[in-house]
Formats: C-alpha cells, structure tokens, sequence
C-alpha cells in the first residue's frame, strides 16, 4: 500500500466479520432508522473505533465483549469530509471479538446513491420506492461500516415496514412478524462473506414474478405493477445464464436465490449485488415480440454481464479499487460468451468488434490512460467506468483466452476462483493462476498490456518465404514514442509459404526494428 493510498484507508486495529442490519424506513416522510450490530475483531488494544459513516446521525454506540463485559463509548465524533466515524472509547478495549451496536438515523437520499428514494407515476398519483446503490464507497450513507473491498463480512438483513409493501434483499425471505403497530418485520438468510458495496434492498410498492427454477435457484424479476408481462424474456436469459456460468466456472451459484429489480430512478445500467441484482428498467424489462435485435441484445448482455459478477467480483473480490478494471472487463467479456452460447445466430462478437473499435479510438489518443493506474482515493475508482474498462479491458481478455486457447483459459479461471472464493486478490492473481494452469508468461505479457497506454499497430510483410511482423505504437497525433508490446503471435500456416510456425508459444515481441519471422 502506497502511502498516498494509505491515508484513505481505515486502519486494521479492529476488523468486521458480520453485520446485522435493521432498516426502518419511512417512504412516505423520506428517512430512515437504523440499527446495525457487527462483530467485530480488535486485533490490538485500542482506545478508539474507526469507520465510514456519510450523511448519517449516528445517534448511540456500546461494546460488549464475548465474555459480557463492556466498554463505554465516551464520544461519537463524525468528520464529513473524511466520511469517517471515530468512536472515543473511556477505557482500552483488549484484543478478542466484540459487539459493536450503533443507531442511526438519516434522510432517504436524494440523489440516487446509498439508500435512496426512487419515483414511478402510477393512476396519476406519484409512488415511493426505497432502493439501494453502494458502488464504490456509498454503503457508508446507509449504515456505519467499514466500507472497503477487502473487508468482507456476513450480513444479516432485516426490514421493517408497512404490512403490505414489498420487500427484498440478498438472501431469501426467512421469517416474517407482524407488530402491533401495523409494520412487519422481515428477516432475510445471511448471505456469503461479502464486501460492503454489494449489500443492498429495495421496499416499496412493488410486484414480483413468480419464480423459474435454475438448478434449485429460483430466479424472479421484481417489478412496479403492471410490467410483469415484460419480464419473461429477463427470465429466460437469467436462467441459461446461471447455469451456463455455474458450467463454465465449474463452481455452483454461491446465494440461495436470484433477484432482478428493476428500478425506475437508477442512475447506472445495472448492479451486481449479489441475490438482488438492481437495473434500470430499461436494461430489464422488454416485450421481445416488439423490441428490435440491438435492444434484446443489450438486455441479454447486460443481465449475462451482472450474472457473471456473482462469481467474478462478488465471490472472488478485488483488493481495492484499482482492480475494478478487472471485475467490469471480465464481465464483459464472459457477457459474450455467454450470450453467444444463448443466440449464436446474433452473431455477438461482430458487435463487440464495433465496441471495440470505438475502445481503440479512444486509446489512440495522446491523453489516454492505461487500464489499470493507481487508484489513490475511492472516487478515483470512478474514471475507470469508461470504453477503456469495459471493452478495451475485454478485448485484451478476449485476446489472451485465444492466445491461451479456451479450454486452458477456463481451466485457468477455475483455479482462480477455486484459490479465493470467499477472499480478495489483486490483478496479477489471476494471471498467476493462468501461469500455473498454462505454463505461459501470462503476468509478463498482461502487465504490458493493463499498464501501458495504447495499442501497437502490428505491420506484416512477405520477404521469400518468411512473414515478417514488427509493431509501433498507434498514435495518429505525433510520432511513435517507442512503446512496445510483448504480442501473443498465432499464425497459420497457407501452402506454399514456409518457415511459419503456428503460434509463438511465449508472447513474443514484436517490436520496432526488431522483426520476427
């Protein structure tokens, strides 16, 4: 950890393993109350507890210890600009895990981020939704936590609302108690070990299909009244794409259930939080005997994309935010796979190779940017949702399981999970696990390409019986700088032209001035 990168970071004193999560939201007035209880591990004697809170009143605190003694907490003091909670504890707290409770209170936000109030019209009358969105660093305007990748956790979830409005969360509906005032409380299952910005819920006045069955997985689409009708098409594409992944990764789907909410108020296209994916209803919703090939290949794509996250992003998590590259261009390019092996008569990889094409005329550019950089603060996390990510990302993924041929690859991509389900990893992890299942220089030649800006533009020349390549950078605005790019090389051999080999099995160079055969 770099020290620049250090000074966003909470400190390790005191870890989570569990969150148990109550919400009491009222629609009708906007806010909302909450409770949440962590277990939690001090690792070394600490006077005081660190932890994200934004836009929160947090309104009590206490410790108690497994053995039932307590420590109280002195001070609640909040820093907004830091988005941080310090808790001032009156005597030491000893090393040994601990109940932390904390109450809460704060307004539904408004501005479609954290737990958040979304809008749809309905017999002229406006109705009110509450949902969630976390990604990157915005779990911490919903409830106090620690709020980075690497610190995962249980969750449990629980909802109290009127009796009568809907409600979801990551796990499965447990166990349902009406009270005396009119509300039910609605507990969900714990979900798997998981980061914080994938938690999420979503209440309010809406309806749910009746489940399909994915290999015992049911798999519903949650939606505002009167949309039903456009949701088997979602259905459909959900369900191959849970059993294709589960195929491919050769791991079962890690929840109890599969949920696609489509939101009315989102301000991305869709997210991946495991059991409860939201979407724009837009991405979701379609009548498939109305709406054209690009807008079912767009909700195809999309809901292959999200399904591929529960394995490569939720169960498997980046270390921190400078690997989101990784999770969003890997789903990418699973969403091909997957949507081929769905409609191959759409003949998806021609329009990823359009994508692409507007990927490589971004990355042309002088001012373009590598794909992987350093990601100090979480908000730098956000420049990374660009072509570059998603599909320049993809490319050189797509590239490289040809390069590896895609049985290896996905033997590759096993390991991978395999090693760090439930855990954390930084990018060069997975090109580890490729290594160790190929025997290839996989991290050699992948770091080029994630950590270089631009691209080579690959030359190709016949001298007798020898094909000769050389590279340079493709840079239209001024000379070649120089850069160059270890290119995994696959030639076929044409009768009559000797000397060629099939593939260059170790990526070789390709470099200005240095031509290969």
């Amino acid at each position: 950890m770099g020290e620049s990168e250090a000074r966003y970071r909470l400190p390790r004193s005191v870890v989570p393993s569990r969150y148990d999560l109550t919400l009491e939201p009222d629609l009708d007035a906007g806010t909302f109350a909450g409770l949440m209880e962590a277990t939690v591990e001090v690792v070394e004697p600490v006077t005081e507890i660190v932890l994200n809170a934004n836009e929160l009143q947090l309104d009590e605190a206490t410790l108690q210890g497994a053995d039932g003694a307590s420590v109280e907490v002195a001070k609640i003091l909040t820093d907004h600009e830091a988005e941080r909670a310090t808790l001032e504890l009156a005597e030491t707290a000893a090393p040994g895990s601990w109940s932390l409770r904390i109450a809460f209170h704060a307004e539904l936000n408004p501005r479609l981020t954290g737990f958040y109030r979304s809008v749809y019209r309905e017999d002229g009358r406006t109705r009110v939704i509450g949902t969630t969105h976390f990604e990157a660093t915005d779990a911490r305007r919903a409830f106090p936590c620690w709020d980075e990748p690497d610190l995962k956790a249980v969750f449990g979830i629980t909802i109290v609302v009127k009796d009568g409005v809907f409600a979801v969360s990551n796990g499965p509906e447990i166990e349902r108690e009406p009270l005396d005032d009119g509300r039910v409380r609605i507990r969900f299952a714990d979900t798997i070990p998981m980061s914080t910005y994938l938690a999420a819920w979503v209440v309010g006045p809406l309806d749910v299909t009746a489940p399909v069955d994915a290999r015992g997985i049911p798999i519903r689409v949650v939606h505002v009244p009167g949309k039903g009708h456009l949701a088997p098409f979602a259905l459909d594409t959900s369900v191959h794409s849970l059993n294709w992944f589960a195929d491919y990764y050769g791991i079962p789907y890690p929840e109890a259930k599969l949920d696609n909410v489509a939101i009315p108020d989102f301000a991305q296209g869709a997210m991946e939080n495991i059991g409860c994916i939201t979407y724009r209803e837009q991405v979701l919703l379609v009548d498939p005997d109305r709406a054209t090939r690009e807008e079912r290949v767009d909700i195809a794509e999309t809901i292959a994309h999200e399904i591929a996250h529960m394995w490569f992003g939720d169960l498997v998590t980046m270390r921190w935010w400078n690997g989101i590259w990784l999770n969003e261009a890997f789903a990418t390019f699973m969403s091909m796979l997957a949507v081929d092996a769905y409609r191959p008569d759409w003949g998806i990889w021609n329009d990823f190779i359009r994508q692409r094409t507007s990927a490589l005329e971004v990355d042309a550019l002088e001012t373009t940017r590598p794909i992987e950089y350093e990601v100090r603060s979480p908000d730098d996390a956000s420049g990374m949702f660009d072509t570059l990510t998603y599909v320049k990302g993809g490319a050189v993924l797509r590239m490289l399981e040809q390069w590896l041929g895609p049985e290896r690859f996905r033997d590759g991509i096993r390991r991978y999970l395999g090693k760090h389900a439930y855990a954390n990893t930084e990018t060069h992890d997975l090109w580890d696990a490729l290594e160790e299942e190929t025997g290839e220089p996989v991290r050699r030649i992948m770091d080029a390409w994630i950590f270089q800006r631009g691209y080579p533009a690959i030359s190709v020349a016949v001298d007798g019986g020898r094909v000769r390549f050389a590279q340079q950078r493709f840079i239209p605005s001024r000379d070649d700088d120089g850069t160059t790019w270890p290119v995994p090389l696959m030639v076929r051999q044409v009768a009559g032209v000797r000397g060629l080999k099939e593939r260059a099995p170790n990526g070789a160079s390709v470099a200005p001035g240095k031509e290969r055969d």
